[in-house]
Formats: C-alpha cells, sequence, structure tokens
C-alpha cells in the first residue's frame, strides 16, 4: 500500500478531480488540491507533502516552475510536471529546476505510478548523499580542514574551501602558492611532485603562508597518490588544514611549561585525590623535596599532621565551597628547617563544572615573616635599651588599670627622668649617651619585681608600672632602691660618670583611674622631685597642679605681653681690668608687669624656653639692642659693644645668621659692636649650634661662652670653636678670695682662656677684694655690682654720656650719625 502524502497544483478543477482519483486508486494519500501559487503555498505549509504534482500553467503571476523553485529553496520538496507543454523553451526552464520528473498529459495510471515512485526513491537517495555531504563537511569544518586533489594531466592542485574559510581568501592554487613562505615553498613543491611520480604513497607535512606582514597562518597539508581505476594515471587527493591555532596553543604550553619550571614560586599540581602529579623546580628549592619524593602522595604541607585536623578541614572545605583558598603555613622543610610560606590553592574544572586538578602555588615568606617581626619589635619595643616603648607601655598601662579594678588593688606609676642627661650627652656625645641609657635600662630592670613593668618613655624618661601593690610606701621602697642603683658610678668612655635621675609617682585609685592623667600627675611629682635637688623622689600632691597651673598662666601671660611690648631691655656695664675704663654693656631682659612690677630675666627665660617662646623673645632681644644701639649712636654717644645672650632653640633655628645679618644692615651697624653670649651645651657635638655659631662669627660678631665652668666643656675642643671670649659663672666668682676651691677654678678658667688666646670676663664682681684678686690674676675683664647695677635704656644713657665726658669710656670706633 503506497502512503505518500501527495499535493496535486492543477488549474483545471476536472483535471485536478481527474488526477486524485487516480492517486487514490493508486493508494496513495492526497493531502490537497490547488489552484494556484498562493493557495499552494498554504496547502504545504499546513500538511507539508512527500511529493507535489505541479502543473507548469496555474493561476495568478506565479507559474509552476516559479513555484517549483521556490518549494526546492524553502521547503526540499520533490516535484513532479504534469503539463501538455513539451516545446524546448518550457522543458529548458523547467530542467533548471531539477523536477524530480516531467509527465506530458494525457499520460497512464501506471506512467503516473512510476513516475510517483521514481522520484519518492531518488528524493530518498538524494536526501542520503545530502546528509553523508553535510557530515562530511561538517566534520571538515570540525577539524578545519579543505580537499585537495591534483589534475593528472597537467600538473595543477585544485582545492575546495570549507565554509569556515580554511584557505581564505585564496582561490586558487596559484594564489596559495605566491603566499607560502619562500623557506617552504621549495618543500611543498618537491612534496607534491613525487606524490604524482609514485603510487601508493602517503605524506604529510607543514608549511606556512603569508596572510599579512605581521602575520603568518601554519598549514599542515596530507596527501595520498594511487592509480586511477582502468589507466595508468596516478591521481593524488588528500586534505589541508589550518593548524595556526595548535601551533599557537603548542607555544603557549611551551612557554607555560618554561614559566612554570622558571618561576620563583613554587607550583604543585594535585589530582583530585590531592596527591601530586607534578611539581616545577622552584617547589623543590623552596621545600627541599624532589619530584620522586612527592609523586602520587600527599603534599607535606597541607597534610593533617602539619595543619592540624581543624585547619585541615577548613582550608579543603573552602576549597571545596569557593574553588579556592590562600594563608600563610608554617611548616619545615625536607631538611626540618622552619619555614613560613603563602599557599594559593585554587581548582581546574571540567566543562561540567567538576573539579579535575587542584593547583597549589607557595611562596617563601619567611623572610618577610622575620622583617614583619622586627617591624613589630620596632613598633612596640624600644631600639635603644629593649624596653617597652611608648605605644607598649600605655598599652600595659591600660590592661594593668583594668586589672587593678577588677581585683580591686593599688598601683603606682614612676616617672623617672635622668639627671643633668643633656649636660652629659652634650659634652661626652651621643654615643656615650646612649650607652649611659642602655645601662639605666639594664639597672632599673635589676631591681624590679617580675610583675613590674619599665619602658623608656623617650629621650631620658622612663617609666615603671607597679601593679598589685600592697601598700604605698612599697613605692618608696622601689624608688629609693633605684636612686641607690643608679647612682653607683659609670665608666663611660674611660671617663667615670655618676649618674642621678627624679622620680615623680602617682598611685591608682588615690590620685586618678585614668592612665593620661597618672602619667600627668606623675610627670608633674617629677618636677618636685627635681625641684627638691635632684637625685630624689616625690609623691603627687594637687599643689603641684596648682603649681603647674600657675607655670601654664605665667606661658599665656608672656605670650600676652609680647604681643603687647611689655618687655624692656636693661643694660649693665662691662669694664677692661687694666684701664678700669667702661667697654661694653650685657642686654638683660626684664617684665614691666601690673601685678608684680618689673619681673628679672629667671621669671621669663626657664618658662620662654620650655615653651617655643624663646625664639620669639630671643628675636626681640637683639632687635631692641640693635635699635638701642642705632638710638644712642645718633645721639653722638660713641660706639660700644653690647653682649647679647643666646639660647641653644635660637641656635638650632637655623635662620639666626640671617637675622642678625638683617638687623645690623637696617641700624647700619658693624659687626664688631655686637657680642653673642652661649651657653656650653651649645657648643658640643651638636653640628647645627657649630655650623650656626660659624656662620654667626664669619659676619665678624664676637661670640663668648657664658656661665663657663659650670658645664662639661671638653677642654680639648675649646681651641677648634668659633668662639673669642669666656665669661666666668658668678658662682665661682661670689666666694673669692676666701674659698680656695674658687680661687683655683678662677685661675685654672683665665689661664686656660689665655693659653687659647681668648678674652676673660669675670661676673658677678660684688666687692674691692674679689676685683683686686682678679685684677691681680690678670683677668681681662669684668661685670657686677660692684661697678653697677643692671640700669634703664634712659639711665645706661646718662651714664654713657658721663663716662664719655669723664674720659672713662674706651669706645670701638666713632660711626657718622644715620
Amino acid at each position: 500500500m503506497n502512503t505518500a502524502n501527495i499535493l496535486v497544483v492543477e488549474d483545471e478543477k476536472v483535471v485536478a478531480l481527474d488526477i486524485k482519483r487516480r492517486l487514490l486508486r493508486l493508494g496513495y494519500h492526497v493531502t490537497g488540491m490547488a489552484s494556484s501559487a498562493v493557495h499552494a503555498e498554504r496547502l504545504i505549509i499546513k500538511t507539508l507533502p512527500d511529493l507535489v504534482l505541479m502543473d507548469i500553467h496555474i493561476q495568478g503571476d506565479t507559474d509552476g516552475i516559479e513555484l517549483a523553485t521556490v518549494l526546492q529553496k524553502r521547503y526540499h520538496i520533490p516535484v513532479i510536471y504534469l503539463t501538455a507543454y513539451s516545446e524546448e523553451k518550457t522543458i529548458a526552464r523547467a530542467s533548471e529546476t531539477k523536477p524530480y520528473g516531467y509527465l506530458l498529459k494525457p499520460f497512464s495510471e501506471r506512467e503516473l505510478h512510476v513516475a510517483i515512485q521514481v522520484a519518492i526513491d531518488r528524493f530518498k537517495s538524494d536526501h542520503s548523499l545530502r546528509k553523508s555531504e553535510t557530515h562530511l563537511r561538517l566534520a571538515l569544518e570540525a577539524a578545519n580542514l579543505a580537499t585537495w586533489e591534483t589534475n593528472p594531466n597537467i600538473c595543477e592542485v585544485y582545492f575546495t574551501k570549507n565554509t569556515q574559510g580554511v584557505l581564505s581568501p585564496v582561490e586558487s592554487w596559484n594564489e596559495l602558492l605566491e603566499k607560502i613562505h619562500k623557506e617552504d615553498k621549495s618543500k611543498v613543491l618537491k612534496s607534491i611532485n613525487l606524490l604524482r611520480q609514485q603510487h601508493e604513497q602517503r605524506m604529510e607535512f607543514e608549511f606556512r603562508v603569508i596572510e599579512t606582514l605581521s602575520h603568518l597562518r601554519w598549514f599542515k597539508l596530507y596527501g595520498k597518490s594511487f592509480f586511477i581505476e582502468g589507466s595508468d594515471e596516478i591521481q593524488v587527493v588528500g586534505v589541508i588544514q589550518d593548524i595556526t591555532q595548535l601551533k599557537e596553543t603548542e607555544e603557549q604550553l611551551s612557554s607555560a611549561a618554561i614559566v612554570f619550571q622558571s618561576t620563583a614560586e613554587g607550583i604543585a599540581i594535585l589530582s583530585t585525590s590531592k596527591k601530586v602529579d607534578s611539581i616545577n623546580n622552584a617547589f623543590t628549592t623552596i621545600t627541599g623535596f624532589d619530584q620522586e619524593d612527592l609523586i602520587d602522595k600527599e603534599l607535606p604541607i597541607l597534610s593533617k599532621d602539619n595543619l592540624g585536623d581543624t585547619r585541615y578541614q577548613m582550608i579543603w572545605q573552602h576549597v571545596s565551597q569557593e574553588r579556592y583558598w590562600q594563608g600563610e603555613i608554617k611548616t619545615f622543610r625536607h631538611n626540618d628547617q622552619l619555614v613560613y610560606m603563602w599557599v594559593n590553592i585554587s581548582t581546574v574544572t571540567h566543562a561540567n563544572g567538576s573539579i579535575s586538578k587542584f593547583i597549589v602555588v607557595i611562596s617563601d615568606i619567611s623572610a618577610m615573616r622575620e622583617a614583619q617581626e622586627k617591624l613589630s619589635y620596632i613598633a612596640y619595643f624600644d631600639g635603644l635599651t629593649d624596653l617597652p616603648n611608648r605605644t607598649l607601655l600605655m598599652n600595659r598601662l591600660e590592661q594593668e588599670l583594668k586589672r587593678s579594678k577588677r581585683y580591686k588593688q593599688k598601683l603606682a606609676l614612676l616617672f623617672i627622668d635622668l639627671d643633668h642627661f643633656k649636660r652629659i650627652n652634650d659634652t661626652l656625645g651621643h654615643q656615650v649617651g646612649d650607652n649611659m641609657l642602655r645601662a639605666v635600662a639594664k639597672r632599673l630592670k635589676s631591681v624590679l619585681r617580675d610583675s613590674d613593668t619599665v619602658g623608656r618613655l623617650g629621650g631620658d624618661e622612663f617609666i615603671v608600672i607597679m601593679s598589685n601593690l600592697p601598700k604605698e610606701e612599697d613605692a618608696a621602697t622601689l624608688s629609693k632602691k633605684i636612686l641607690k642603683t643608679l647612682t653607683e658610678p659609670m665608666l663611660l668612655s674611660n671617663t667615670e660618670i655618676i649618674p642621678s635621675c627624679s622620680i615623680g609617682i602617682s598611685l591608682y585609685p588615690k590620685d586618678s583611674n585614668k592612665q593620661n592623667s597618672l602619667i600627668q600627675m606623675a610627670d608633674t611629682a617629677m618636677y618636685a622631685a627635681k625641684e627638691k635637688g635632684r637625685n630624689n623622689y616625690s609623691f603627687y600632691s594637687p599643689e603641684m597642679t596648682e603649681y603647674a597651673v600657675h607655670y601654664l598662666t605665667r606661658e599665656n601671660e608672656l605670650r600676652k605681653a609680647l604681643q603687647q611690648n611689655e618687655f624692656k631691655l636693661f643694660y649693665q656695664p662691662q669694664v677692661d681690668t687694666k684701664t678700669g675704663k667702661f667697654i661694653g654693656l650685657e642686654s638683660l631682659i626684664r617684665w614691666q608687669t601690673e601685678k608684680h612690677g618689673l619681673m628679672p630675666a629667671s621669671e621669663i627665660i626657664p618658662i620662654a624656653e620650655s615653651s617655643h617662646l624663646i625664639i620669639s623673645v630671643g628675636n626681640w632681644v637683639l632687635t631692641e639692642t640693635c635699635r638701642q644701639l642705632r638710638e644712642w649712636i645718633d645721639r653722638g654717644i660713641p660706639l660700644l659693644r653690647i653682649a647679647v645672650n643666646i639660647s641653644i632653640r635660637q641656635l638650632t633655628d637655623g635662620k639666626l645668621p640671617q637675622f642678625i645679618s638683617d638687623l645690623l644692615e637696617k641700624y647700619h651697624l658693624p659687626p664688631d659692636c655686637l657680642e653673642l653670649e652661649v651657653t656650653e651645651s651649645c657648643l658640643q657635638d651638636d653640628d647645627i649650634c657649630l655650623l650656626t655659631l660659624k656662620k654667626i662669627n664669619g659676619l665678624g660678631i664676637t661670640i663668648s661662652i657664658d656661665d663657663f665652668g659650670t658645664g662639661y666643656s671638653c677642654m680639648g675642643s675649646l681651641k677648634q670653636l668659633p668662639i673669642q671670649r669666656l665669661k666666668i659663672d658668678q658662682i665661682f666668682v661670689k666666694d673669692i678670695p676666701k674659698q680656695e676651691d674658687d680661687c683655683a677654678i678662677v685661675s685654672a678658667i683665665i689661664a686656660l682662656g689665655h693659653q687659647l688666646h681668648l678674652k676673660v670676663i669675670a661676673e658677678g664682681v660684688e666687692t674691692l677684694a674679689q676685683y683686686n684678686y682678679l685684677k691681680n690674676i690678670h683677668c681681662d675683664e669684668l661685670q657686677g655690682y660692684y661697678f653697677c647695677i643692671p640700669m634703664s635704656a634712659h639711665d645706661t644713657e646718662e651714664y654713657l654720656i658721663s663716662a664719655a665726658k669723664s674720659g672713662n669710656f674706651e669706645p670701638l670706633k666713632q660711626l657718622p650719625p644715620h
């Protein structure tokens, strides 16, 4: 029984019905009858027949041949023409549509049946062929292949490109041959000629094609030669494949292999069972394990024995969920040497998302970890003394306060400051000062309990935290031990030094329950201990805070005084010992207050020094001195030398030389009219101070050492200093000539100064006996109440005029009025 579904396209309804009856008798199924192209296409979309019987002349603008063309392209349905027309032109048009039959009307039922059966069989065969061709085409495209063959008669090669354009945009063998790289062309021609000359040969080779100036494509050619059946001619066929991507992949794999073996990071590839597949050279270098030690084994660094069960489970669970893990691992090399590693575990997955490999990358961070530990040490410990620094001290004090509060215990805080450390540091050098701080730290630790904490707050300041204090007297007991141990002599750079310290004590909870307050109170108590005469200790009391408030109030008053010009200069004459003539003055600052009246320099300078006001105050003194001197000169008073005290803060400011130079230029003063008095501490082992003094001395200004003998001057270095005068401090003058020790000191200073070609001036001369003694031992200049008390500018002016008239004035030189 024939079951093919057939559509009849016929414009004559009677003919169409006749064809339908015949088809039904032959056992076919008629899906419908159409008289026009539009009607036929609707039925085709609806029923999709196996075959169409097509009349050429049908209704509408589209004839049967044109409709058949559409059906072939859109639906691939076989068509048999049924027509009464057999002229050549119509047949030619019909042939172009490749019909499956052509029946001329009238035709028999048998002819119709045969034509339909042949068409259906042929269509099945064509369909199978198309399927095979499509399969082959897709296979070639999947493999990126194109076919090629040779002509047996002429030396020519043909190829068929696939739709992926393996040889695009090459259109012929000659065109391809022109693009083959010159180094490969002879190889290609020689290989193809060999195939053409010998049968049953197989050959494959690679060659390069220049696609653009900057890009090459790689091809692989496969070929086989054989005799054409029934002749002695040799046929060659084959395929050509674009292997550019394969070559690039090979190159990438080669590069990856080089990187794998050359990278500084250790790499291990693990199977899904976490066993080692391979490792690189760096992995061996870092861990000490060779490839044969680890293949098909678990990585020791990631084992439970090394990580512990908890961390092992955590790491691999994270890898399973997140597909990666990274972190630090402490482990051991093959030689049992400790090593810190940064480990990164990642995964390689299949297309379905399942894990196929684990990639473990390790870096040796032992050096980094050591550096971090050093940085951590630096952050919390003092590099000089190895004691806890300020940061760690504050942390421990906070913890001890919490602990004391929890257990209702007492706590003492000891604030320790070394006495005269700056003098020692400046005199003997910073290295000796550092060694002294180290020795002090060791001595402090030697007298503390295990529960106590000692740290260096900074400079020469230390703090001791006494936790779990049974009674307050224990803090005093420890302070006495500290004072005793620190006063034992130290030998530093072949110099024996007996250090001492001042200790301030604050108590928790008596004084405060806050760490900053306790430190501030202990600091305040320490200053009270210094005022007792140093090498002492003192407990904090509220009165000390009142004194500190007074100090702060005084500082604010000083700032206001500077702004409102409340300072004044007084002047004290200086006398030449040999002639008895007046030769100069010293400027002395005073403070005119409404509440306290005229206040001396001792109420100004210490507070100004500690509050950094000293630079502003010092600059005011210099400016007022130069202004006053210019005013006196303009009034006809002969030029004289005026000495001005300079602090160490002014010297370290660095701007002082230019400031003085500008003042001299502004007031038209010669540099030798100005003398700067500096303390000994300004001159010892301070490169900035020495450089500043050299610059000032280079201007022609005289420099003298004030209060000489009270510090720790290194006598051997005096000849290298930019000084012209020594000033003996009044503490050595007040008891001469009665006190033999003071007489010896004064005589030694004068002799030393003269040996170094320096002038020597003594201050604090108040009696005739002192004057005569100093004159007899050849002290160059004198200053003190014996001659004149410090005077205001107005009184000094009258004194200068009187001295000039009496001839008791020895001026530097006379300047014309400004």
